[in-house]
Protein backbone atom coordinates (compact mmCIF):
# COMPACT_ATOMS: atom_id res chain seq x y z
CA UNK A 1 0.00 0.00 0.00
CA UNK A 2 3.26 2.25 0.88
CA UNK A 3 3.66 2.56 -3.56
CA UNK A 4 0.02 3.17 -4.03
CA UNK A 5 0.36 6.28 -1.51
CA UNK A 6 2.96 7.23 -3.05
CA UNK A 7 1.64 7.31 -7.06
CA UNK A 8 -1.40 9.65 -5.72
CA UNK A 9 0.52 11.79 -3.47
CA UNK A 10 2.46 12.42 -7.32
CA UNK A 11 -1.43 13.37 -7.83
CA UNK A 12 -2.29 15.06 -4.67
CA UNK A 13 -5.04 12.61 -3.48
CA UNK A 14 -5.23 12.05 -0.23
CA UNK A 15 -6.93 8.67 -0.15
CA UNK A 16 -9.08 7.47 3.44
CA UNK A 17 -9.69 4.41 1.30
CA UNK A 18 -8.32 2.13 -1.50
CA UNK A 19 -10.17 -1.31 -2.55
CA UNK A 20 -8.74 -3.38 -4.75
CA UNK A 21 -11.17 -4.50 -7.40
CA UNK A 22 -9.16 -6.55 -9.56
CA UNK A 23 -5.25 -7.55 -10.05
CA UNK A 24 -4.25 -4.54 -10.95
CA UNK A 25 -7.54 -2.22 -10.85
CA UNK A 26 -7.72 -0.14 -7.66
CA UNK A 27 -11.07 2.18 -5.92
CA UNK A 28 -9.60 4.81 -4.08
CA UNK A 29 -11.73 7.47 -2.43
CA UNK A 30 -10.78 10.97 -1.06
CA UNK A 31 -12.43 13.28 0.31
CA UNK A 32 -14.29 14.92 -2.28
CA UNK A 33 -14.74 11.96 -4.92
CA UNK A 34 -13.55 8.25 -6.44
CA UNK A 35 -11.16 7.23 -8.63
CA UNK A 36 -9.68 4.72 -10.49
CA UNK A 37 -5.97 3.47 -9.79
CA UNK A 38 -4.39 1.04 -12.64
CA UNK A 39 -1.29 -0.60 -12.34
CA UNK A 40 -0.57 -0.60 -15.86
CA UNK A 41 1.34 -2.95 -18.42
CA UNK A 42 3.04 -0.35 -19.94
CA UNK A 43 6.39 -0.82 -20.72
CA UNK A 44 9.37 2.27 -21.84
CA UNK A 45 8.36 0.58 -25.35
CA UNK A 46 4.63 0.77 -25.68
CA UNK A 47 3.72 4.02 -22.90
CA UNK A 48 4.92 6.51 -26.09
CA UNK A 49 1.70 5.19 -28.08
CA UNK A 50 -0.61 5.43 -24.89
CA UNK A 51 0.38 8.87 -24.79
CA UNK A 52 -0.29 9.69 -27.98
CA UNK A 53 -3.72 8.27 -27.48
CA UNK A 54 -4.70 10.84 -24.90
CA UNK A 55 -3.04 13.70 -26.96
CA UNK A 56 -5.24 12.36 -30.13
CA UNK A 57 -8.12 12.29 -27.58
CA UNK A 58 -7.56 16.36 -26.32
CA UNK A 59 -7.09 17.62 -29.92
CA UNK A 60 -9.72 15.86 -31.67
CA UNK A 61 -12.15 15.88 -29.02
CA UNK A 62 -12.58 11.92 -28.88
CA UNK A 63 -15.17 12.13 -25.69
CA UNK A 64 -15.18 8.05 -25.85
CA UNK A 65 -11.32 7.90 -24.36
CA UNK A 66 -11.92 7.80 -20.91
CA UNK A 67 -9.35 10.76 -19.55
CA UNK A 68 -6.38 10.43 -17.37
CA UNK A 69 -5.82 12.87 -14.84
CA UNK A 70 -2.31 15.12 -14.58
CA UNK A 71 0.38 14.38 -12.07
CA UNK A 72 1.39 17.60 -9.95
CA UNK A 73 3.78 17.33 -12.90
CA UNK A 74 1.92 17.87 -15.79
CA UNK A 75 2.55 14.10 -16.39
CA UNK A 76 0.14 11.15 -17.41
CA UNK A 77 1.42 8.77 -15.16
CA UNK A 78 3.72 7.72 -12.78
CA UNK A 79 6.66 5.45 -12.39
CA UNK A 80 7.88 3.94 -9.17
CA UNK A 81 10.47 1.70 -10.34
CA UNK A 82 9.45 -0.52 -13.26
CA UNK A 83 5.85 -0.51 -12.43
CA UNK A 84 3.79 2.24 -14.16
CA UNK A 85 0.50 3.84 -12.94
CA UNK A 86 -2.12 6.29 -13.63
CA UNK A 87 -5.19 7.34 -12.62
CA UNK A 88 -8.71 8.02 -14.05
CA UNK A 89 -11.96 8.98 -13.18
CA UNK A 90 -13.75 6.15 -11.58
CA UNK A 91 -17.12 5.10 -13.42
CA UNK A 92 -19.11 2.65 -11.68
CA UNK A 93 -18.29 -0.77 -13.36
CA UNK A 94 -21.04 -3.10 -14.36
CA UNK A 95 -21.07 -5.66 -16.86
CA UNK A 96 -22.08 -3.72 -20.36
CA UNK A 97 -25.17 -5.20 -21.63
CA UNK A 98 -25.36 -6.05 -25.08
CA UNK A 99 -29.12 -4.42 -25.94
CA UNK A 100 -29.77 -2.30 -28.87
CA UNK A 101 -28.71 0.99 -27.82
CA UNK A 102 -25.36 -0.03 -26.33
CA UNK A 103 -24.33 -1.82 -29.17
CA UNK A 104 -25.52 1.14 -31.77
CA UNK A 105 -23.05 3.69 -29.16
CA UNK A 106 -20.12 1.02 -29.49
CA UNK A 107 -20.23 1.14 -33.05
CA UNK A 108 -20.78 4.59 -33.52
CA UNK A 109 -18.26 5.46 -31.02
CA UNK A 110 -15.48 3.78 -32.74
CA UNK A 111 -16.49 4.34 -35.95
CA UNK A 112 -16.08 8.58 -34.64
CA UNK A 113 -12.35 7.63 -33.26
CA UNK A 114 -11.47 5.77 -36.30
CA UNK A 115 -12.79 8.70 -38.64
CA UNK A 116 -11.44 11.19 -36.25
CA UNK A 117 -7.55 9.64 -36.71
CA UNK A 118 -7.70 8.53 -40.41
CA UNK A 119 -4.20 8.38 -42.05
CA UNK A 120 -3.46 7.88 -45.39
CA UNK A 121 -1.02 4.76 -45.83
CA UNK A 122 0.57 3.58 -49.10
CA UNK A 123 0.68 -0.26 -49.59
CA UNK A 124 3.31 -1.70 -52.44
CA UNK A 125 0.39 -3.43 -54.48
CA UNK A 126 2.64 -6.21 -55.75
CA UNK A 127 3.33 -7.24 -52.90
CA UNK A 128 -0.04 -6.85 -51.03
CA UNK A 129 -1.53 -8.97 -54.25
CA UNK A 130 1.21 -11.81 -54.30
CA UNK A 131 0.27 -12.14 -50.12
CA UNK A 132 -3.16 -12.65 -51.25
CA UNK A 133 -2.77 -14.89 -54.00
CA UNK A 134 -0.72 -16.89 -51.44
CA UNK A 135 -3.75 -17.13 -49.18
CA UNK A 136 -6.27 -18.12 -51.47
CA UNK A 137 -4.25 -21.23 -52.29
CA UNK A 138 -3.68 -21.73 -48.82
CA UNK A 139 -7.39 -21.39 -48.18
CA UNK A 140 -8.21 -24.47 -50.96
CA UNK A 141 -5.33 -26.90 -49.45
CA UNK A 142 -7.44 -25.93 -46.22
CA UNK A 143 -10.73 -27.03 -48.32
CA UNK A 144 -9.12 -30.41 -49.32
CA UNK A 145 -7.80 -30.84 -45.81
CA UNK A 146 -11.31 -30.43 -43.99
CA UNK A 147 -13.00 -32.95 -47.19
CA UNK A 148 -10.37 -35.34 -46.80
CA UNK A 149 -10.99 -35.40 -42.12
CA UNK A 150 -14.48 -35.57 -43.34
CA UNK A 151 -14.48 -38.59 -45.23
CA UNK A 152 -12.04 -40.08 -43.07
CA UNK A 153 -14.76 -39.60 -39.87
CA UNK A 154 -17.78 -40.81 -42.30
CA UNK A 155 -15.84 -44.30 -42.56
CA UNK A 156 -15.93 -44.85 -39.30
CA UNK A 157 -18.86 -47.10 -37.97
CA UNK A 158 -19.37 -45.12 -34.90
CA UNK A 159 -18.45 -41.28 -34.61
CA UNK A 160 -17.27 -39.35 -31.86
CA UNK A 161 -19.24 -36.57 -30.76
CA UNK A 162 -16.59 -34.12 -32.10
CA UNK A 163 -16.58 -36.11 -35.43
CA UNK A 164 -20.23 -36.12 -35.89
CA UNK A 165 -20.43 -32.42 -35.24
CA UNK A 166 -17.27 -31.42 -37.62
CA UNK A 167 -19.91 -33.24 -40.35
CA UNK A 168 -22.66 -31.37 -39.80
CA UNK A 169 -20.86 -28.07 -39.61
CA UNK A 170 -18.69 -29.12 -43.07
CA UNK A 171 -21.51 -27.42 -45.78
CA UNK A 172 -21.35 -24.32 -43.88
CA UNK A 173 -17.23 -24.06 -43.32
CA UNK A 174 -16.61 -25.48 -47.11
CA UNK A 175 -18.87 -22.35 -47.95
CA UNK A 176 -17.64 -20.32 -45.90
CA UNK A 177 -14.06 -21.73 -47.81
CA UNK A 178 -15.69 -20.76 -50.98
CA UNK A 179 -16.75 -17.49 -49.95
CA UNK A 180 -13.40 -16.39 -49.07
CA UNK A 181 -12.18 -17.42 -52.35
CA UNK A 182 -14.64 -15.17 -53.64
CA UNK A 183 -13.51 -12.09 -51.87
CA UNK A 184 -10.35 -12.70 -51.82
CA UNK A 185 -10.57 -12.69 -56.05
CA UNK A 186 -12.91 -9.35 -55.39
CA UNK A 187 -9.76 -7.72 -53.26
CA UNK A 188 -7.61 -8.91 -55.75
CA UNK A 189 -9.04 -6.96 -59.02
CA UNK A 190 -8.73 -3.42 -56.43
CA UNK A 191 -5.31 -1.65 -57.45
CA UNK A 192 -5.13 1.05 -55.81
CA UNK A 193 -2.26 1.59 -53.32
CA UNK A 194 -4.20 3.86 -51.29
CA UNK A 195 -5.32 2.28 -47.77
CA UNK A 196 -6.31 4.07 -44.02
CA UNK A 197 -4.32 3.79 -40.73
CA UNK A 198 -6.45 4.64 -37.85
CA UNK A 199 -6.02 4.98 -34.28
CA UNK A 200 -7.38 1.70 -32.97
CA UNK A 201 -7.45 0.22 -29.61
CA UNK A 202 -6.36 -3.18 -30.53
CA UNK A 203 -8.16 -5.21 -27.57
CA UNK A 204 -11.89 -3.71 -27.91
CA UNK A 205 -14.36 -5.93 -26.39
CA UNK A 206 -17.84 -5.18 -23.75
CA UNK A 207 -15.51 -5.48 -20.78
CA UNK A 208 -13.26 -2.45 -21.70
CA UNK A 209 -16.73 -0.31 -22.29
CA UNK A 210 -17.83 1.39 -19.65
CA UNK A 211 -21.78 3.45 -19.99
CA UNK A 212 -21.92 6.32 -17.43
CA UNK A 213 -24.73 9.08 -17.71
CA UNK A 214 -25.32 7.56 -20.89
CA UNK A 215 -22.09 8.52 -22.50
CA UNK A 216 -20.08 5.50 -23.46
CA UNK A 217 -16.13 4.85 -22.96
CA UNK A 218 -13.76 2.50 -23.99
CA UNK A 219 -10.65 1.72 -21.18
CA UNK A 220 -7.76 0.12 -21.43
CA UNK A 221 -5.46 1.23 -24.12
CA UNK A 222 -2.54 -0.23 -23.49
CA UNK A 223 -2.22 -1.94 -26.90
CA UNK A 224 -3.57 0.60 -29.00
CA UNK A 225 -1.95 1.45 -32.47
CA UNK A 226 -2.24 2.57 -35.85
CA UNK A 227 -3.59 0.22 -37.95
CA UNK A 228 -6.05 -1.02 -40.79
CA UNK A 229 -9.52 0.17 -38.76
CA UNK A 230 -11.18 -3.19 -39.63
CA UNK A 231 -9.02 -5.16 -37.51
CA UNK A 232 -10.76 -3.34 -34.36
CA UNK A 233 -14.02 -4.43 -35.95
CA UNK A 234 -12.24 -8.26 -36.34
CA UNK A 235 -11.68 -8.11 -32.75
CA UNK A 236 -14.83 -6.97 -31.43
CA UNK A 237 -17.09 -9.49 -33.50
CA UNK A 238 -14.53 -12.62 -32.60
CA UNK A 239 -15.51 -11.95 -28.99
CA UNK A 240 -18.53 -11.13 -29.03
CA UNK A 241 -20.09 -13.85 -31.88
CA UNK A 242 -18.28 -17.12 -30.15
CA UNK A 243 -21.19 -17.86 -27.87
CA UNK A 244 -24.74 -19.41 -28.52
CA UNK A 245 -27.07 -16.58 -27.70
CA UNK A 246 -24.82 -14.42 -30.08
CA UNK A 247 -26.93 -11.19 -30.94
CA UNK A 248 -26.52 -11.16 -34.78
CA UNK A 249 -29.03 -8.76 -35.92
CA UNK A 250 -28.50 -5.73 -33.72
CA UNK A 251 -24.71 -6.54 -34.08
CA UNK A 252 -25.57 -6.39 -38.03
CA UNK A 253 -27.31 -2.74 -37.51
CA UNK A 254 -25.04 -1.56 -35.09
CA UNK A 255 -22.15 -2.02 -37.83
CA UNK A 256 -24.30 -0.14 -40.20
CA UNK A 257 -23.95 2.85 -37.34
CA UNK A 258 -19.78 2.59 -37.54
CA UNK A 259 -20.57 2.57 -41.59
CA UNK A 260 -22.20 6.02 -41.09
CA UNK A 261 -19.42 7.35 -38.97
CA UNK A 262 -16.75 6.01 -41.14
CA UNK A 263 -17.69 4.58 -44.07
CA UNK A 264 -15.31 2.00 -45.35
CA UNK A 265 -14.39 1.60 -48.89
CA UNK A 266 -15.49 -1.43 -51.10
CA UNK A 267 -11.33 -3.05 -50.71
CA UNK A 268 -11.93 -2.65 -46.67
CA UNK A 269 -14.86 -4.51 -46.71
CA UNK A 270 -13.50 -7.08 -48.66
CA UNK A 271 -10.76 -7.61 -46.49
CA UNK A 272 -13.09 -7.38 -43.15
CA UNK A 273 -15.08 -10.81 -44.48
CA UNK A 274 -12.15 -12.44 -45.30
CA UNK A 275 -10.80 -11.75 -41.76
CA UNK A 276 -13.99 -12.61 -39.91
CA UNK A 277 -14.45 -15.70 -42.46
CA UNK A 278 -10.48 -16.73 -41.35
CA UNK A 279 -10.95 -21.23 -41.18
CA UNK A 280 -7.62 -21.75 -39.38
CA UNK A 281 -8.66 -21.55 -36.18
CA UNK A 282 -11.46 -24.15 -37.42
CA UNK A 283 -8.69 -26.32 -39.42
CA UNK A 284 -6.45 -26.35 -36.66
CA UNK A 285 -9.12 -27.44 -34.05
CA UNK A 286 -9.59 -30.43 -36.19
CA UNK A 287 -6.47 -31.28 -37.17
CA UNK A 288 -5.67 -31.51 -33.14
CA UNK A 289 -8.18 -33.20 -32.28
CA UNK A 290 -6.42 -36.76 -31.74
CA UNK A 291 -3.44 -35.51 -30.14
CA UNK A 292 -5.47 -32.88 -28.63
CA UNK A 293 -4.25 -33.22 -24.14
CA UNK A 294 -8.03 -31.25 -23.48
CA UNK A 295 -11.52 -33.30 -22.58
CA UNK A 296 -13.66 -34.04 -25.43
CA UNK A 297 -16.35 -31.62 -23.88
CA UNK A 298 -13.91 -28.57 -24.13
CA UNK A 299 -12.47 -29.75 -27.63
CA UNK A 300 -16.43 -29.27 -28.81
CA UNK A 301 -17.09 -26.48 -26.87
CA UNK A 302 -13.60 -24.52 -28.42
CA UNK A 303 -14.95 -26.27 -32.07
CA UNK A 304 -18.24 -24.09 -31.83
CA UNK A 305 -16.92 -20.89 -30.81
CA UNK A 306 -14.68 -20.78 -34.20
CA UNK A 307 -17.81 -22.31 -35.95
CA UNK A 308 -20.20 -19.43 -34.92
CA UNK A 309 -17.70 -16.76 -36.04
CA UNK A 310 -17.35 -18.22 -39.05
CA UNK A 311 -21.05 -18.58 -39.24
CA UNK A 312 -21.29 -14.70 -38.47
CA UNK A 313 -18.74 -13.82 -40.86
CA UNK A 314 -21.02 -15.16 -43.28
CA UNK A 315 -23.82 -13.33 -42.24
CA UNK A 316 -21.83 -10.10 -42.51
CA UNK A 317 -20.53 -10.70 -45.87
CA UNK A 318 -24.01 -11.43 -46.97
CA UNK A 319 -25.16 -7.83 -45.13
CA UNK A 320 -22.50 -5.73 -46.74
CA UNK A 321 -23.12 -7.09 -50.61
CA UNK A 322 -25.37 -4.02 -50.85
CA UNK A 323 -22.83 -1.59 -49.85
CA UNK A 324 -19.91 -3.21 -52.57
Amino acid sequence: MDTLQEVLHAYSIRPFYIEKQTERLYMVQDYNQQYALKHSRLTEETIVMWEQVYKLAYEEYLFPILPVYLTKLGKLYEKKGELIYYVTPWKESRETELDQSTIDKIFQSFGLIHMKTKRRHLVEVQQFKQAFQQYKQHCLTLQQQLLTFVEEYEQHRFMSPFELLVCTQFKDVNYSLNETIRRIDQLLEEQEETWYYSLCHKNIKTSHTLVDQGQLYFINWENAGFDYPIFDLVAFFQEETKHYDTPTNMLLRGFDKYMNENELTKKELYLLVIQLLDPQAYLSCVKNHKQANTSMMKQIIHLQHTFRRILFGLHLSAHVEKNV
